[in-house]
Formats: C-alpha cells, sequence, structure tokens
C-alpha cells in the first residue's frame, strides 16, 4: 500500500533584513568593552577572595 504524500510546502522566502550590518568597528569596540568588563568583575572577585586569605 503506497503512502499518500503530503503537498510540498510554499517556499516562503524570508524578507530582507531591515536593520544594516554594523560597522566592523562597531564589533570591535564592543569586544573590548566585553572583555574589559569581565576582567574588572574577575579582578575584583580574585581580591575579594584574597582577603579572606590569612596574613
Amino acid at each position: 500500500m503506497a503512502q499518500p504524500t503530503r503537498p510540498e510546502p510554499a517556499a516562503d522566502p524570508a524578507p530582507p533584513d531591515p536593520y544594516p550590518d554594523y560597522p566592523r568597528p562597531y564589533g570591535w569596540f564592543f569586544q573590548a568593552w566585553l572583555v574589559m568588563f569581565l576582567a574588572v568583575i574577575c579582578l575584583s572577585l580574585a581580591l575579594y577572595l584574597l582577603s579572606y586569605l590569612p596574613r
């Protein structure tokens, strides 16, 4: 017995992206900001934890 075939869904092309690509320096700036932010958080946590070590 042959299985019934389903009709293929219509290929609905995605609409074009309404936002343009960001310039490359924006990506660099964001990455630099993110690295500095994480460095400050990690350094603060390390200094906080080091304050509990006996001297």
